[in-house]
């Protein structure tokens, strides 16, 4: 009889997140509770948070985080934990994830924290893999609690050594960025605070109107960056009622009022933006590109081909800004391939390459143009752009990230800087990745970095992987290394696991374990 699945509790810390909230608790809605502790919110935190779940504490702040997070656990009554920030949103496969963690014996898991740019307004499977990093964010309750006032760990409370899986089936998309931290929250309070006393001296004055036209265009602008999105709006709706004194104006209060807009999902105002930037401007081509770049964050394909279809190879906008066709590289090939013409978007991303321009993220290039059409972009990398999508690969650390390292390799065999990158993403591997790229390591006279000997011998990996891992490379390769690995790895497999395991193990290498063998 299948043992019951496992059992899932998403546990937050928050305090004064209403901006963000909402989209964080809906991308863990599948887990089996939601824990939402409060530390003090005066805004409409605890009332967005109590349309998801019962379980809303309204807790308090001691200036510690480990202590706020250890309160949050208490309330929290299933097998695991998904720790998660009021400003991520959790993307990926939850049944997956319950599968790992019911089939392994790991006890710590690392899921890969991805931040979106602040004008994030790319598809995010294209979007490039900027500032990306692992952190351990899933542990069983009973086992763990949280250290450190400032950058909290999760640790063992028995203080035994760590069994530590990778969780390469969900990342967490950061969106902090867009709610007005960029500057930090108190420092943009501050910048609202001068740019409102500047509006007031120069009504105190008498400026002239075009002078405190921009005045009130700066104080909209400020807003932006507080978080208070529809005040922003409405300030920057107040500024000018149809016409602007000043081109230049328009240009900056549009550009500043397409966040908030989109963060508010009024779509209404984002074109209205679009337009009055697109109208003022010198030349349309940058409001064009950012146009394409906002039909392509709502999947609309045609209207992000219709935006760029007149657009100049460059051109430079009434401030000073250069646009290049080749920046709107990425919203393009989403588009084209989304239309079904992924010939065609495989042919403007090999252009691109060619002229040292990244047409997008590894693994979203997989994603749209496939492998065959992704080698063809991969022959048109220079050694700059080689290297930096060796370091995305790692960075990202996804399925078809790897995929893309798999394309490199095979563009040029032996690499050492796909290697590099391949040793340092062995823990996301998969057996079946990691048997396959032993045979590249060796060929490539490298066999001291094998990935099965590697994971073998890897204490934070799960004891049943290494246990295959080092079978099939001994198995395979006679590699008396990995010998080391799978004695350890037996060793910490609980005893209701040890029957499959030794079962999984013969059909691997017959005869190794339990045969006559110093095993």
């Amino acid at each position: 009889m299948r043992q019951q699945a496992v059992t899932v509790s998403a546990v937050l810390i928050v305090k004064d997140e209403e901006a963000v909230l909402a989209a964080c608790l809906a991308s863990v809605a599948w887990a089996d509770e939601i824990v939402v502790y409060d530390t003090g919110s005066t805004d409409r935190t605890r009332e967005i948070a109590r349309q998801f779940t019962d379980i809303v504490v309204e807790g308090y702040w001691d200036e510690d985080f480990a202590a706020a997070r250890n309160r949050a656990l208490t309330h929290a009554t299933s097998d695991w934990v998904l720790s998660i920030d009021a400003d991520e949103v959790l993307e990926g496969d939850p049944r997956a994830l319950r599968n790992r963690l019911e089939r392994g014996t790991a006890t710590l898991c690392t899921v890969l924290v991805q931040s979106v740019p602040v004008n994030g307004s790319l598809p995010l499977a294209l979007a490039p893999a900027a500032d990306a990093h692992a952190v351990a964010r899933v542990f069983r309750r009973e086992e763990y609690r949280w250290h450190g006032a400032l950058h909290e760990q999760p640790a063992r409370r028995d203080g035994a050594p760590e069994r530590t899986a990778a969780l390469p089936d969900v990342r967490l998309h950061h969106t902090g960025y867009l709610v007005g931290v960029v500057e930090g929250k108190g420092k943009a309070e501050r910048n609202l605070r001068l740019a409102l006393h500047e509006l007031d001296e120069a009504r105190r004055q008498g400026l002239p109107a075009v002078a405190q036209e921009e005045r009130r265009m700066h104080v909209a602008r400020s807003t932006v960056f507080t978080g208070r999105h529809q005040d922003a709006l409405d300030l920057g709706a107040a500024v000018a009622d149809g016409t602007f004194l000043n081109p230049r104006h328009a240009v900056m209060l549009a550009q500043a009022m397409l966040l908030p807009a989109e963060l508010v999902g009024d779509e209404s105002a984002l074109d209205h933006w679009l337009g009055v930037w697109q109208t003022h401007d010198e030349t349309e081509w940058a409001a064009r590109a950012a146009r394409a770049r906002h039909a392509a964050r709502r999947g609309d394909a045609e209207a992000a081909l219709d935006a760029l279809a007149p657009t100049p190879t460059t051109a430079v906008n009434s401030l000073g800004e250069r646009f290049s066709r080749l920046d709107s590289v990425t919203v393009e090939v989403w588009a084209l391939a989304t239309l079904g013409r992924a010939r065609q978007a495989a042919r403007v991303a090999r252009d691109a390459a060619e002229r040292g321009v990244a047409p997008g993220a590894p693994g979203g290039l997989v994603s749209v143009l496939g492998r065959d059409r992704v080698l063809t972009v991969i022959g048109a990398l220079d050694d700059r752009l080689w290297r930096e999508y060796a370091t995305w690969c790692v960075m990202d650390a996804s399925r078809d990230s790897r995929t893309f390292l798999e394309c490199m390799a095979q563009a040029r065999p032996g690499d050492a800087t796909v290697l590099g990158s391949v040793a340092l993403l062995t823990p996301a591997l998969t057996l079946e990745e990691a048997a396959q790229w032993a045979v590249a390591f060796r060929a490539a006279g490298a066999a001291e970095e094998c990935p099965l000997v590697a994971t073998s011998l890897d204490e934070r990996q799960d004891p049943r992987q290494r246990a295959l891992a080092g079978a099939l490379a001994f198995s395979a390769y006679h590699d008396t290394r990995a010998l080391v690995g799978l004695e350890q790895a037996l060793a910490l497999v609980p005893e209701e696991h040890a029957a499959a395991l030794l079962a999984d193990l013969e059909v691997v290498a017959p005869g190794l374990v339990g045969s006559g063998s110093s095993v």
